[in-house]
């Protein structure tokens, strides 16, 4: 792709603006020559290339009508050693250095800013994509879930209380949250285990299946090659009968060797069917406490919803309380809030409907996580069980090849010893059928 490129020629371009280049990191190399860069403020944007050596921009209106570009050049852009083709002293680009000293103090100061914001938004993006595969990722984002476009809920922040009943919830929230991801985790990095130690008893059953297979096709291929060598040798004094009679041992043990191939691979689908049996249970052990731990924590939320409902309605029941008695100072409320506390059923009715809504999105989100983390589970299994179908399936048709291969070479070694004299048809009926028959 583009983005790996270390050697680029934009030369006489018409190129007025640099830009989509910051992309191309491992840029080592970069002519930008004849073009129309005319501003230095466009050489700052050469700083994002931190593998860049050598740059090219001669014949630009920056190069041709600007005294100070290369010192400019220097200072700003301190990873080249070669200027239009011309090594760099270290002497000069000092002293270009110090010349933009203060200037360069404010380039270095925001790209500090903008560099720990992109590491911050990295380690976020790659926290949530950990909660993602451990089918946790909502009880990170499940508070903003339940108040984002709440209407009711914006209404009611015009009264005093209420953001610190938000507040109090969040926090409480944070508690609940933090400790069961930190236990989801744990128990993710259970089921790699699991996942990690199945791959390898699999393996390691299919590693000493496979070899044993090999052994059992190499000492076939063994006895077919000395057995080709002896009729195919012109100075063999074996009679054609003798021939045959090689011919036929040979097929006898191809039909041996394919046998045993076949019972290896049928013990080696019985052996995978034992592993993931026991593989599914504890998969399934392992899917069913995450369910139950699914389950505990959106009824923690749920109180923890219900404690936030009550302690809100509990703020406008003392703020309708207080204006009956007229103990609320007149610029204490504003006007979305005295019109919600003058109407106590509006207000009750506004509290209500937010509880629902809340209510609503828990249980959704529940549903949700439920099916993910059962759907994970089916489709690792799935997975294993599809991929072991197809080898299964490769196998036998590679142990078929391997025997109609087989089979074609004995007759090949057969033709050539019939053009010494005999005729094909009495050689083959010397044969028995099964010799030929493909199987």
């Amino acid at each position: 792709t583009l983005t790996q490129l270390e050697d680029l020629s934009l030369y006489s371009n018409k190129i007025s603006v640099i830009e989509g280049l910051e992309k191309c990191t491992n840029l080592q190399c970069l002519s930008l020559g004849n073009n129309r860069i005319d501003s230095l403020d466009q050489i700052v944007k050469f700083r994002q290339l931190k593998s860049l050596r050598m740059l090219t921009l001669s014949d630009n209106p920056i190069s041709n009508n600007n005294v100070d570009y290369r010192n400019y050049v220097m200072a700003y852009v301190d990873t080249i050693k070669y200027l239009d083709y011309a090594l760099i002293d270290p002497i000069l680009r000092e002293k270009a250095r110090n010349d933009c000293h203060d200037e360069l103090v404010d380039i270095i100061e925001k790209e500090s800013v903008i560099a720990e914001k992109a590491s911050r938004e990295t380690a976020m993006e790659l926290y949530l994509h950990k909660l993602d595969d451990a089918c946790v990722l909502f009880a990170h984002t499940i508070f903003d879930d339940l108040f984002n476009e709440d209407a009711d809920v914006e209404r009611l922040k015009h009264m005093p209380g209420v953001k610190e009943q938000i507040e109090n919830f969040r926090t409480s929230f944070k508690n609940i949250s933090d400790d069961y991801i930190r236990a989801t985790l744990d128990k993710h990095e259970k089921k790699k285990a699991e996942i990690g130690d199945f791959d390898r008893a699999v393996k390691a059953v299919r590693v000493k299946d496979d070899l044993e297979s090999t052994q059992l096709i190499d000492g076939f291929n063994r006895s077919k090659k000395a057995c080709a060598d002896k009729i195919t040798n012109p100075n063999s004094t074996l009679l054609q009968s003798d021939c045959i009679r090689m011919v036929k041992n040979l097929q006898d043990e191809l039909d041996q060797v394919c046998d045993e191939l076949m019972n290896i691979e049928l013990r080696q689908v019985e052996k995978f069917e034992a592993l993931v049996d026991e593989f599914e249970n504890r998969l399934n052990d392992l899917k069913n406490e995450a369910l139950e731990g699914q389950q505990l924590f959106f009824r923690s939320i749920e109180d923890l919803e219900e404690k936030f409902s009550s302690g809100v309605r509990a703020v406008a029941q003392d703020l309708i309380d207080r204006l009956a008695r007229e103990e609320l100072a007149e610029d204490y409320l504003d006007d979305e809030a005295m019109s919600m506390v003058i109407d106590k059923d509006t207000c009750m009715g506004v509290l209500s409907a937010s509880h629902d809504m809340h209510i609503g999105r828990i249980l959704k989100r529940e549903d949700e996580a439920r099916g993910v983390e059962t759907k994970r589970f089916q489709e690792t299994m799935s997975n294993y069980l599809s991929l072991e179908s197809l080898r299964n399936r490769d196998r036998v048709l590679q142990v078929h090849d391997f025997s109609r291969q087989s089979k074609a070479s004995l007759h090949a070694l057969l033709s050539a010893e019939d053009e010494d004299g005999m005729d094909e048809d009495e050689a083959m009926g010397m044969m028995p059928s099964s010799a030929l028959s493909g199987k």
